[in-house]
C-alpha cells in the first residue's frame, strides 16, 4: 500500500510517500480501507517530536479516519467487508487498560496514530472495540474532520465546562478546527458564545460555526469586549486551545467562580500564574485531553441530528502530507484539513 511515512522527527519535508506492507488484521482487529484522514495540529507536534520521543520508526501518523472495512480478524463478528466505519481518534495502547474509567485517563491512552500506525495510508489496523459503524451518510472527507475535534469538544465544553442553556462562553480560535467544533457543541447545548479569531478573513468561518460575537484577537481588547458582552460580569466559562499567550486575558475574562478549560498550547505552555487573583476570584482550572467513547457517541448523535456540522476547509492528496502540514502551520486554516489516499 501507499503511505506518507516519517523516518525521523523534523520539518514537513521528513514525509516520504512510499510503498509499505499492507497490514493484516490480528484476532479482534479490523483492517480499514482509509477513504479520508483528517489532520490536527497535534499531528504537527507529533511530527516534530514534541509529543513523545519513543515512537518507533518508520511511522505513519493520523487520528481522524473515515473509511470502509477491508477485512476482519478472527473473532470479529460485528463488522463486515465494505461497511462504512469511523476509527476512534484515541484509545489505550495496552489491552489491560481497555476497561479503564474514564478511558482517556488510562495509563496507556494515546491519540490514534501516535504509537501505532494511523491513517496517513491506504489501509490501517484498529481494534474492533474502537471502530464505530458509520451511519451518518456524510461524504468521507467531511466525516474525517469530525472525530478528534468532536470528542475533545464534548469533553472540554460539556463534561468539564458544564456548559448548558444560557451559559456565556468564551472560546478561543473560533475559526480553527477545534475552536469551530467547540462553538458548535456549545450552541447545541444552548449557550451564548463569543469567540476570537486572528484575522478578519476568519470572522465569517466563526460566525458560520454559530458564534454570537467575534473578537479580532490582535486588534481588540478581549477582556473589555467580554465585559461589555456580559454586562460587566465576565464569562461563565472560557474554553482555550491557544495557551500561554492568552492565559492572562482568559483569566481576566472570567466571572467570579468561572471555569477555565484548556486543551491546547499553540502559543506556548509556560505562563505566570497569580494565585492571589485565582483564589479571591473562586476560579476553577481544568486541563482537558481528548474524551471518552461515550462522549464521542453522544457527539456523533448531535452530528446525525444536524445540530453540528463538519467544517471542511480543503483536502490534499495523501502524497502531499508535507504541504498539508505547512498549510496548517501557516495558520491559514478555516476549519479542518483532510488527506485523501
Amino acid at each position: 500500500m501507499k503511505a506518507s511515512v516519517i523516518r525521523e522527527f523534523g520539518k514537513p519535508d521528513v514525509f516520504r510517500f512510499e510503498d509499505v506492507p499492507t497490514p493484516q488484521p490480528a484476532r479482534g482487529a479490523v483492517l480499514v480501507k482509509v477513504a479520508a484522514c483528517g489532520l490536527n495540529r497535534y499531528d504537527l507536534y507529533l511530527r516534530m517530536g514534541g509529543i513523545r520521543r519513543d515512537i518507533p520508526f518508520p511511522h505513519v501518523m493520523g487520528a481522524d479516519i473515515a473509511g470502509t472495512v477491508a477485512a476482519v480478524g478472527d473473532g470479529v463478528t460485528q463488522f463486515h467487508e465494505g461497511q462504512r466505519v469511523i476509527v476512534a481518534p484515541g484509545f489505550p495502547v495496552e489491552v489491560k487498560d481497555w476497561d479503564y474509567e474514564p478511558i482517556n485517563q488510562a495509563p496507556s491512552y494515546a491519540v490514534t496514530g501516535t504509537m501505532h500506525w494511523g491513517g496517513y495510508a491506504q489501509y490501517m489496523i484498529a481494534p474492533a472495540r474502537f471502530v464505530i459503524p458509520d451511519d451518518t451518510t456524510l461524504p468521507h472527507e467531511q466525516l474525517a474532520t469530525v472525530p478528534l475535534c468532536l470528542v475533545t469538544a464534548m469533553h472540554a465544553v460539556k463534561s468539564l465546562g458544564q456548559v448548558h442553556h444560557g451559559t456565556m462562553v468564551l472560546i478561543q480560535a473560533g475559526a480553527s478546527g477545534s475552536g469551530s467544533m467547540c462553538i458548535q457543541v456549545a450552541k447545541a447545548l444552548g449557550a451564548r458564545v463569543m469567540t476570537t479569531v486572528g484575522a478578519k478573513s476568519k470572522i465569517e468561518t466563526a460566525q458560520a460555526a454559530g458564534a454570537d460575537e467575534v473578537i479580532l484577537r490582535d486588534e481588540e481588547d478581549q477582556v473589555q469586549r467580554v465585559r461589555d458582552w456580559t454586562g460587566g460580569r465576565g464569562a461563565d466559562v472560557v474554553i482555550d486551545n491557544v495557551g500561554a499567550a492568552v492565559f492572562e486575558a482568559n483569566m481576566k475574562s472570567l466571572r467570579v467562580g468561572g471555569t477555565f478549560v484548556n486543551f491546547g498550547l499553540v502559543s506556548g505552555y509556560k505562563t505566570q500564574f497569580n494565585l492571589r487573583d485565582f483564589f479571591f476570584s473562586h476560579h476553577v482550572l481544568k486541563g482537558s485531553m481528548m474524551g471518552t467513547m461515550d462522549e464521542l457517541h453522544e457527539g456523533l448523535a448531535l452530528l446525525r441530528a444536524g445540530k453540528i456540522k463538519p467544517m471542511l476547509d480543503r483536502t490534499f492528496p495523501l502524497a502531499d502530507a508535507a504541504a498539508a502540514h505547512e498549510y496548517i502551520d501557516a495558520r491559514q486554516v478555516r476549519g479542518n484539513v483532510v488527506l485523501i489516499p
